[in-house]
């Protein structure tokens, strides 16, 4: 289930439903830059390279939050 544009925000990660972990660096004008890592750890997280998607696009493709550390 997508979430909404207003729940996404920056420093928190999010779980897509093929269980990619997806870390928001900084959102800005409506464009989120973030992390990603399928099977994710905190080390494989941390060397993940930057990518781009809208704020509306990520939203609809992540399917919560997940707490810190996983």
């Amino acid at each position: 289930m997508a979430m909404g544009r207003n729940s996404i925000m920056v420093g928190k990660s999010y779980r897509t439903p093929d269980d990619e972990i997806r870390t928001v660096q900084s959102i800005d004008n409506g464009e989120v830059v973030y992390q990603a890592a399928s099977g994710a750890t905190p080390a494989m997280i941390e060397h993940a390279v930057d990518q781009k998607l809208s704020l509306e696009d990520f939203a609809a493709e992540v399917d919560g939050e997940v707490a810190p550390g996983v």
